[in-house]
């Protein structure tokens, strides 16, 4: 399976992690964050607790932890786009995420993380005619690169049931674009391309808290339901990337290009030590689980990030706010991994739903999003001792299968529908245990 990963992930770096001609606005494509079982659940990640899964959308979490944890994943698309008159198919993956995390035995719960994925990406090619001008001519916008993240966290129960977290985020990256304007049938007018390249880094923060209770259901008889309700919250720091890079400018003759060759002319602008920022905004994320023991939970969760304090580069139009509703459930029907038995019973079954309001500002009116997605989470046990005692440390092979829709066909715009598949490895292990001598 680890011989998979490693394939799928190579296969998917060689691509692009986005063909999506939206990503031209802002810093681009916005990525989610969570892990590949995360994704299963519609996104809901932040009030899930779990002593061998963790999130990096909530460093409170982390406290949860009983064991050390490994995950890893990669992701693959294959999309359609669409417009009025026309469309094409794309394909494009990438590794999506690493974290580990490591608990420590003191006598508060507690335990720290590190880890990297994506934030945006960065990926069009945009072919624009003009005909209704003498010669005719035609635009090209293209588009590639995108900003990514590793971060370092902290999650401590602070009393019981009550655990707070903290991340520090270094944010870095690059995005190329070039705007092109070529005559395909004439000489008498040159064709240009502008070509920009910039480089960005900066650092945020993200701040998160879980409160859960526990609520006993007597069922009569020697069996109790266990239901536990967690809430939490999430606040991600805004900041401003510092950019620097360079602009350069050519013309070129439109014939030879259309023809398949590029034959440049003459240089009109090179400016190197461009120096220029990007807003990052701040976002508040909600979430709340409700779960009985590993048998089953139901989560729902909102988000808004606040990209409607940014302006567009392209237009004086502002964002939109960036507005997220996500539920998921998850049912494992027998987890007794530390007994012989049916293996399909101990399977994790997920589902999802997410509904998502984005932040691209083009016409005036707001593009939404939604998804459906499906999860397996297949265990593979070891068993261990602690203090005498034989635990099962349970690790998972992770598979999402989503179903994504975004934007329409309307005002000439472009609807976009994407089929992917996300694999992630859950590695877990019992790390720093004190030994005792007898």
């Amino acid at each position: 399976f680890i011989s998979l990963l490693l394939s799928f992930s190579v296969a998917a770096v060689a691509q692009t992690g986005t063909n999506s001609p939206y990503s031209i606005s802002g810093l681009g494509e916005l990525k989610y964050g969570g892990f590949t079982q995360h994704m299963a659940t519609g996104g809901t990640s932040i009030s899930q607790q779990s002593e061998n899964n963790f999130s990096t959308s909530n460093p409170a979490s982390y406290a949860n932890l009983r064991f050390t944890v490994f995950d890893a994943g990669a992701k693959m698309s294959l999309g359609k786009l669409s417009n009025a008159s026309t469309s094409a198919n794309t394909r494009s993956g990438n590794f999506s995420h690493f974290g580990m995390a490591f608990p420590f035995e003191t006598k508060r719960k507690m335990a720290v993380s590190f880890g990297t994925n994506q934030y945006s990406d960065v990926g069009y090619d945009i072919k624009n005619n003009v005909n209704t001008e003498t010669p005719s001519y035609y635009n090209v916008f293209k588009g590639s690169g995108g900003i990514n993240r590793v971060y370092a966290g902290y999650g401590v129960e602070l009393i019981k049931n009550l655990n707070v977290g903290a991340n520090v985020n270094f944010n870095f990256g690059s995005i190329q674009t070039s705007e092109s304007k070529v005559y395909p049938l004439t000489d008498t007018h040159f064709s240009f391309t502008d070509d920009t390249y910039l480089s960005y880094n900066g650092f945020d923060f993200d701040l998160g808290v879980q409160y859960s209770v526990l609520d006993t259901i007597r069922m009569g008889g020697a069996t109790d339901l266990h239901i536990r309700h967690a809430f939490a919250g999430a606040f991600h720091t805004g900041s401003s990337l510092s950019g620097s890079g360079y602009r350069y400018t050519e013309t070129f003759i439109g014939r030879r290009f259309e023809a398949g060759s590029y034959v440049p002319i003459d240089t009109i602008l090179f400016q190197d030590g461009l120096s220029t920022s990007a807003t990052k905004p701040a976002g508040l994320t909600l979430g709340y689980t409700v779960s009985n023991g590993q048998k089953w939970s139901l989560s729902l969760e909102t988000e808004q990030t606040k990209w409607s304090e940014v302006t567009s580069s392209n237009s004086s139009r502002p964002f939109f706010d960036n507005q997220r509703y996500s539920a998921g459930i998850s049912i494992v029907p027998k987890p007794v991994y530390g007994e012989q038995g049916d293996f399909f019973k101990k399977v994790r079954y997920s589902a999802g739903f997410r509904y998502e309001d984005l932040y691209y500002n083009f016409t005036g009116d707001q593009i939404n999003e939604i998804g459906i997605s499906f999860g397996l989470g297949l265990p593979v046990v070891k068993s261990i001792r602690i203090e005498e005692e034989k635990v099962p440390i349970v690790s998972m092979i992770n598979i999402t299968a989503e179903y994504v829709r975004r934007g329409s066909t309307a005002n000439g715009l472009i609807q976009e529908e994407y089929f992917n598949i996300g694999l992630g490895l859950n590695l877990n292990d019992k790390w720093f245990t004190k030994r005792k001598y007898q």
